[in-house]
């Protein structure tokens, strides 16, 4: 497991892996809307802002089966309208997405400490790239994981060690950061220590997960980390942040 110090409290990582929806960005009404937008042309009733934050966390094919369910539709139906959503979803996957506060400031100040960041994420990888290009957090980045990069999502542990491959690491090098048990599970099935935020979208409470440390806000993880020295050659993070990414941070609050 990750290198830990007892008396500072502290994790030894030389990179840090997030989730996506739910611990760095609150996405939900992005997600409703393409998910309405889908129902409305079966003649559906629409889901709710409330009841969609429920359906989110394990894959867009599992948000559509959901919202199916939820609106006495038929949840079979769900792979045939994948394509539709992505199309609906991928135009404009950003509009009413936010970073969660603390987000910015806090990969900025890992980046600035040398310390490595991957997404793994169970959202297709055109629209990660497209949501952290738009939010302006693209840059803090060097390795990204999608829902679709692997034949696996989490909570199989493959997306969390095909992003320790791509960063030329070992999964005790490493913690996993995320809102919903997947992201804990796969994070113990990888060997790797995780942290559990209490925000987000989860279907139980967070303290159930069996993580190594839970938090309530982003920047909380900061006094968490110890950054490992990088073997020679690895590529350091030196992020432009620009005005966009501060603006979305501060519209959560």
């Amino acid at each position: 497991m990750t290198k830990f110090t007892v008396g500072a409290m502290t994790y030894g990582v030389r990179a840090v892996l997030c989730d996506l929806d739910g611990t760095l960005i609150d996405s939900a009404e992005d997600l409703r809307a393409a998910l309405n937008a889908v129902l409305r042309g079966r003649n559906l009733p629409p889901v709710g802002a409330e009841a969609v934050r429920g359906m989110i966390g394990d894959g867009v094919p599992k948000l559509i089966e959901r919202g199916l369910v939820a609106v006495g539709g038929d949840p079979h139906q769900a792979p045939s309208l994948l394509p539709e959503f992505l199309r609906l979803y991928e135009a404009d996957p950003a509009a009413d997405s936010r970073c969660y506060p603390g987000v910015v400031e806090t990969l900025g100040e890992l980046c600035a400490r040398h310390c490595r960041l991957a997404v793994v994420t169970n959202k297709p990888v055109v629209a990660t790239r497209k949501i952290l290009q738009l939010l302006g957090l693209a840059d803090f980045f060097d390795v990204i994981v999608g829902g679709d990069t692997l034949p696996q999502r989490k909570p199989d542990p493959a997306p969390l060690r095909e992003a320790a491959r791509q960063l030329a690491l070992d999964v005790t090098d490493l913690v996993m950061v995320g809102d919903n048990v997947h992201d804990i599970e796969a994070a113990r099935a990888a060997g790797m220590t995780s942290i559990a935020v209490t925000y987000g979208y989860h279907h139980r409470p967070p303290s159930t997960f069996g993580a190594d440390r839970l938090i309530d806000r982003f920047d909380e993880l900061l006094p968490l980390i110890r950054v490992l020295p990088s073997p020679a050659g690895a590529p350091v993070c030196h992020p432009h942040v620009s005005h966009k990414a501060h603006s979305a941070s501060e519209s959560i609050k």
